[in-house]
Formats: C-alpha cells, structure tokens, sequence
C-alpha cells in the first residue's frame, strides 16, 4: 500500500522520517513509556485521597471524582487544541518539557489538600500539564515514522505506553502507600511520599526530553495565531469523514481511559475495603485489575499496528471499536469485581481498549499533513478531553446513582454508535490523502 523512503533511517523494523536521529527515535519511545502512566497516577491513586486524606465518604465519591474529571477536562479542552497549534510555532520539545513540570508541580501539591477545594485547586494546576503532554505525545509518535510502518510504530507505542503504566504506575505507585505504611509512616504521609515519587519522575523525565527530542520547528516561522491554527485542524475533519471518524474515535478512546483509570478503580477499591480490606491494600488490588488490562493491551498492541498496516485503516477502526464495545457491555453485566470471570473480561477490555487507541491513531496519521499535523493532533487530544470529561461527570453521577457498572454498559453503547458511523464511512470512503 505503501512504499519505504530509503532517505530515512530504519530503526528495527520501522522506517523514520528522513531528518531524524536513532536517539531522537530512542526519545520518543522513552515518551511513550512515561507520558501515560504519569498521567493515569492521578486516577489510579484518586481514591486514596479522597478516602484517607480528604476522608470523603464513600456514597459521595463518585461525584467528587467526576467533578474533579469534569474541571480538570474543562481546562485541558480549552487548552490543548491551542497547545497542538504552539508546538506546530515554538517546536514540540519545549511544550513538551515545559507540561512534565507543570505536572511535576501538580503532583507535588495534590497531597497536601485538606478539603474538596483545595483538591480542585491543586487539580487545575496538574490540568495545565495533561493539557501538554498527551498531544505531545501523539504528535511526536505520529512525527515519526514513514507512512508504512505508521500501525506497527502506532502498535509498540502503545505497548510502551501500557508497559509505563503496569511497571510504574501499577508496579510501583499504587503499591507504594502499602509499602510506607509497612515502614512506619502513617497513612496521610504514606499517601504525600507516593505522589512526591511521582513529582521527581516527572522532572526526570522533563530532563531526558529535553536532550533527546529533536528541536525543529515543523512550520516554520509562522504568522497567524494559534486560533487559526486551532480552526484548521477543526475544518479538515468537516472537510475529511475519515478524519472525523478519528476525533470520534479520540472521544471514545480517552473515554476508556476514564473508565478503566477511574471507575474500574474506584469500583475495585470500594469493594475491597467492604470486603475487609486496607484502603493502601484495596488501592493495590485495584492497581494489579488495571494492570491485568494493561499487559492485555502489551500483548495485543503490536498484532493490532501489523493489521492496520495490512487492510484499509476505517476497517481496521470498525473491528476495534466492535471489540470494545463486546468488552465493556459484558463489564457491566458483573456485580463483583473479585469474581475469577473479571480477569478474562479485562483482559478483553485491554486488547479492545489498544485497539481503539491504534487504530484510530492510524487513521489520523495517515490524514494528517506534517505542518499542521500538530493543529490536527490538538484537536484530536480536544475531542479526547471532551470525551473525558462527559464520561467522567456523567460516568461518576451514574456510579454513585445507578451502580458501580453503569459506566461500562455506557461506554459499551457509545463504543457501538461509533462503529455504526465507521461503517457508513468504510461504505463511501476513497483512497486515503498522500503524506504531504
């Protein structure tokens, strides 16, 4: 489908865009396996808050954590198509660095909350930074490779990506609150040291991007503002159905995240403390549940990048998007989340997850151009933050009101809309826009 320019380095199996280095390549990958998991850090370890430092009662929770979702989105969606247009302007390295350590400083202040405001407060500062590092993310993955290697680089980003958050996120943080509490130190510190972990990895990480990543400017010197930028990205998916089916695509698979980072978790914690258990121990069973969905996504992200490469990529969404909306309705069907079935339905519900995630980007690589493809990935990571942020309030109303799986049955249905609408785009979609 596609043909290998031989001007660009091959790395492993994957042909580089010409004017690119192995370390800069090497760079990215490092991205891809810090950027998730210091993001989700703030869902998974949520509940630990609430419960032993913030001690908000367990009927009220789920409303917190959708509101907490709810203004943290209502920030990033203002920013974030704006911050795609700024790196196509200032270069992707220095939005990139500059949203770890605005993250690093979210992290550092969150624990310190003693009340429900504060936690906000402290929330919108981190919201600064998630509205940075997700489209930087997407945008240098989607920089990097030739058009025929897009869905295998696509594929081991992602397994990168979910190896960062089941060794760091999952492996480490979550389970770090149990380990302190084991050393001594009470519940409320335990819970301070944790998220100070997360602080200092953040700045690590700021440091090893800032010498990697490559400081070229994609645009060139640029006049006009980042609203217009902003308005380009908009109308090339009016313009483009399959474009369009990628930012609905970026809505459902920002969803999930909220889903399985928030609620799963959420729902696995509450359960182990009625169950008997420490809030630090229900926090790490939860952690190992999500892990569980995570290595599921390892295992399956890189067959998932071949078949992209392989049929017509709104296909390849379709089948996707099939998948999660099977895994999720049957999510919601279960009561217990320490039923022994609740392993293999997560371990569905990370493969389907991945392969939204892939596919979509996929898409979106292939009908991105290169100057503006910053513009474009913004507004791809603004329908994600919208999408977080309508499944986050409205998943955490439903939690508290109907039932701790109600979000997944929503989630399931929004997955099957959308494959109904990637099917009427297969029906008429021609050959895809060449690389520009």
């Amino acid at each position: 489908m596609f043909e290998a320019d031989r001007s660009g380095i091959k790395f492993g199996p994957f042909w580089i865009k010409p004017g690119l280095s192995r370390m800069n390549v090497a760079t990215v990958m490092y991205a891809s396996f810090s950027t998730v998991s210091m993001i989700v850090v703030m869902s998974l370890m949520q509940p630990y808050i609430l419960t032993e430092i913030v001690q908000i009662p367990f009927a009220e929770q789920g409303t917190v954590t959708g509101r907490l979702h709810l203004l943290q989105e209502l920030v990033t969606i203002f920013l974030v198509g704006l911050m795609g247009a700024w790196s196509d302007r200032v270069g992707r390295r220095f939005v990139y660095v500059l949203g770890f350590l605005i993250v690093a400083c979210g992290y550092f202040v969150y624990p310190l909350a003693t009340s429900e405001n504060e936690l906000i407060l402290y929330r919108l500062i981190f919201a600064v930074g998630v509205a940075m590092i997700p489209v930087m993310l997407s945008t240098t993955i989607q920089d990097v490779p030739q058009e025929v290697s897009r869905g295998k680089w696509l594929g081991v980003s992602n397994v990168l990506q979910a190896l960062g958050v089941v060794l760091i996120s999952t492996g480490i943080l979550t389970q770090a609150p149990d380990w302190f509490t084991a050393y001594g130190f009470d519940p409320i510190m335990a819970g301070r040291l944790t998220f100070w972990c997360a602080t200092g990895f953040c700045v690590f990480s700021a440091l090893v991007l800032r010498v990697g990543l490559a400081g070229n400017i994609p645009g060139g010197k640029q006049h006009e503002s980042l609203f217009a930028g902003l308005r380009h990205g908009i109308e090339q998916g009016l313009q483009n159905p399959r474009l369009a089916l990628a930012y609905g695509a970026g809505f459902i698979g920002r969803g999930d995240l909220v889903i399985v980072g928030s609620f799963l978790t959420l729902w696995v914690t509450q359960a182990g403390v009625e169950h008997g258990m420490t809030t630090a121990a229900a926090v790490g069973r939860a952690g190992m549940m999500f892990g569980i969905v995570q290595i599921s996504a390892i295992t399956w992200a890189y067959c998932m990048g071949m078949l992209a490469d392989r049929i017509n990529r709104v296909t390849g969404l379709c089948i996707a998007l099939g998948m999660a909306a099977i895994g999720y309705t049957a999510m919601g069907l279960f009561a217990d989340p320490f039923d022994g079935s609740m392993y293999i339905l997560a371990i569905l519900l990370g493969a389907g997850e991945v392969s939204v995630i892939v596919t979509a980007g996929s898409l979106l690589g292939q009908e991105a151009g290169w100057k503006k493809r910053g513009a474009v990935v913004g507004v791809f990571n603004l329908m994600g933050g919208i999408g977080i942020m309508t499944v986050g309030y409205f998943g955490g109303v439903i939690f508290d009101q109907i039932g701790r799986t109600a979000p997944f049955t929503v989630m399931g249905a929004l997955n099957g809309l959308l494959l109904i609408a990637g099917l009427l785009v297969r029906s008429r979609s021609g050959k895809p826009i060449a690389e520009q």
